[in-house]
């Protein structure tokens, strides 16, 4: 990623954003407000971000930023703004370093905004319905959409992927991201329309289109069934494949906390039912898992593991100590805190934790962990805490990868604690973690990229259309061939 490509996507971004009318009312401010928003992100990206300068020097950041503010020339409104700030963020490539609009914006767009109620699934072959989200259906599960409103579906799907903050170079995050947030990108980035004209072949190949009225988010959400989702974490035997199959849909520990989850309790539990069960195989289901204190992947590690290990190789941070009070800045007074005089200072502002902090030790494996062959399931949004244990699993060998890119980078990811600061004019939150982790080993891609898998396997368009997981279905099948 160089400078002039960013700068050319700016320009696109700006075009674009006269595209998004939506239905929710937005403030206009001036050029000279919206500048002094973004020197008060850009002081805090060189103050707090623990690696703005991956992709781009220093200078060609500035130069960026630089050129984006002498860009401002006419009223903009908070949408148009996070366009016209979005390359500053594809260009420092942390999926952790973004913005937000405005809350009250937020909830205004939650209450009023007319969103196309329906899921889309990107595949390899096309675009399918996965769902729609109200209480009937119209279109047939496992549909293929041609065009929404009379712009091709490729079209639309493009231009809302660009509109996502990856790390580095990773696509397969931004795809996955775009299928969940897909009504709200859809009004907020390219039609605010309240009805929608779908072209879609349905699943017996025959060609239709079906006209959907929008609906509110809050609308959605009580007019959707239930999905059959219970709690975040389960485990599910099935005997005839003598295999476990072990679901987490986060390793968050607030997420569990509220769930009324207690992870050790879980893998405890867990760890006794495989061996009553007398289990060869094990399948760790960590699709949309996320996370970003790495604790609670250290206990699911001990719980598979065969020898110590080390989760991360390094940790490093450029806000070490506590910096000046703004009013504008929301900053984790603890963290600094919990951290004073820890750090080391290893140049050009940057230090590391010391190699005997507890998060750099080795950790055993637990004494009754699971010594039968274990798969571990991955896609695009698993990411954090959940890809810190799927790049351990597979560098050490202990696991093999079956799914998709993970959606952290595999040199080096960011998390834990963050800045968020409030642009004084537009109200946009800005993101900046101040932590960025080195997990341990070496991943085999590029450095810009996540983790790879081992065995690429996605979704079908038939499974989609029966309600079926694809790819449970083929990995239990090659867990039978294997064994």
């Amino acid at each position: 990623m160089r400078l002039v490509p960013v700068l050319c996507l700016f320009g696109l971004l700006i075009s674009q954003s006269a595209v998004a009318q939506s239905t929710v009312a937005v403030r206009h401010l001036y050029p000279e407000r919206l500048r002094e928003d973004i020197e008060v992100l850009r002081e805090a990206i060189h103050a707090a971000h623990p690696d703005p300068y991956r992709y781009h020097t220093k200078v060609e950041l500035d130069l960026l930023i630089d050129s984006i503010s002498r860009s401002l020339t006419m009223p903009l409104n908070e949408i148009d703004l996070t366009n016209a700030i979005r390359p500053i963020f594809k260009a420092i490539g942390d999926s952790h370093c973004y913005s937000d609009l405005a809350a009250d914006l937020t909830d205004r767009m939650n209450k009023n905004a007319l969103l196309i109620p329906i899921q889309l699934k990107l595949l390899p072959d096309g675009i399918y319905v996965e769902s729609e989200l109200k209480g009937f259906r119209s279109i047939p599960p496992g549909s293929r959409v041609l065009s929404i409103n009379g712009r091709k579906v490729e079209e639309i799907m493009d231009r809302l992927i660009e509109t996502v903050i990856t790390d580095g170079a990773n696509r397969t995050f931004a795809e996955r991201t775009v299928e969940m947030d897909f009504p709200e990108r859809y009004h907020v980035y390219l039609d605010g329309s309240s009805s929608f004209i779908v072209d879609f072949i349905t699943p017996a190949g025959k060609s239709d289109s079906q006209s959907i009225f929008g609906l509110t988010r809050e609308e959605i959400n009580i007019s959707r069934k239930p999905d059959g989702s219970l709690l975040p974490w389960a485990a599910n035997w099935i005997p005839e494949h003598s295999t476990m199959w072990v679901t987490m849909n986060t390793l968050d520990a607030h997420e569990l906390a509220l769930a009324g989850q207690k992870p050790e309790r879980f893998l405890d539990a867990l760890l006794t039912d495989l061996h009553y069960q007398n289990a060869s195989t094990l399948v760790l289901d960590l699709r949309g898992a996320g996370g970003r204190e790495l604790a609670i992947a250290e206990l699911v590690f001990e719980a598979f593991a065969e020898e110590p290990f080390k989760l991360l190789s390094d940790m490093y941070a450029r806000s070490a100590t506590p910096p000046e009070i703004k009013a504008e800045r929301a900053i984790p007074v603890n963290y600094y805190a919990s951290n004073a005089g820890e750090w080391t200072k290893v140049g050009r502002g940057v230090y590391r934790l010391p190699a005997s902090d507890p998060r750099l030790v080795e950790n055993n494996p637990q004494q009754k962990a699971f010594k039968g062959k274990v798969y571990v399931v991955t896609d695009g949004r698993t990411r954090d805490a959940a890809a810190s244990v799927v790049m351990l699993m597979r560098r050490s060998k202990r696991a093999k990868v079956v799914g998709e890119e993970l959606g952290s980078n595999s040199f080096a990811f960011t998390g834990g604690e963050e800045w968020v600061v409030r642009a004084p004019n537009s109200r946009i939150l800005f993101h900046l973690p101040l932590l960025i982790y080195v997990p341990s080993g070496r991943g085999e891609g590029p450095n810009d990229r996540g983790e790879q898998p081992d065995l690429q396997a996605c979704q079908t368009p038939d499974a989609l259309s029966k309600g079926q997981d694809s790819l449970k279905r083929s990995l239990l099948q090659m867990i039978d061939f294997l064994r």
